[in-house]
């Protein structure tokens, strides 16, 4: 996730905030350089993701506004994921299957232990 910062120094000054510089997964103003469909803003207007990393089964934005809606139409889960909900904050309605059957709850309703086919 990247966070937008005001630009200028608040002094007047056309000088970058500290920290505006933007990098992948980092903090930063939307670069200038990007067409628009390569940037997608999170639920917080503030923060946004490179599009690619929408849908992605990651918690991106840092709320699953890149995974759920009503910000984003996200396809159901892959066959490589399971459906629930995560207790997991890296994921949000879907787990990667590798983590099923593991011993470990890592869906709210213990189905990634008891439901999940597994890997």
């Amino acid at each position: 996730m990247n966070k937008i910062f005001p630009q200028g120094d608040g002094n007047g000054n056309g000088n970058a905030a500290a920290g505006s510089k933007a990098l992948p997964g980092g903090e930063g103003a939307v670069p200038q350089s990007l067409p628009g469909f390569l940037v997608a803003y999170c639920g917080n207007p503030a923060s946004w993701i490179y599009s690619d990393q929408m849908c992605d089964g990651i918690n991106n934005c840092g709320d699953c506004s890149d995974e759920l809606n009503p910000v984003t139409i996200c396809p159901p889960c892959g066959p490589g994921w399971w459906r629930c909900p995560s207790t997991v904050f890296k994921y949000c309605s879907c787990i990667p299957r590798s983590l099923c059957r593991d011993h470990v709850q890592h869906c709210s309703d213990w189905s990634d232990e008891y439901s999940c086919p597994g890997p």
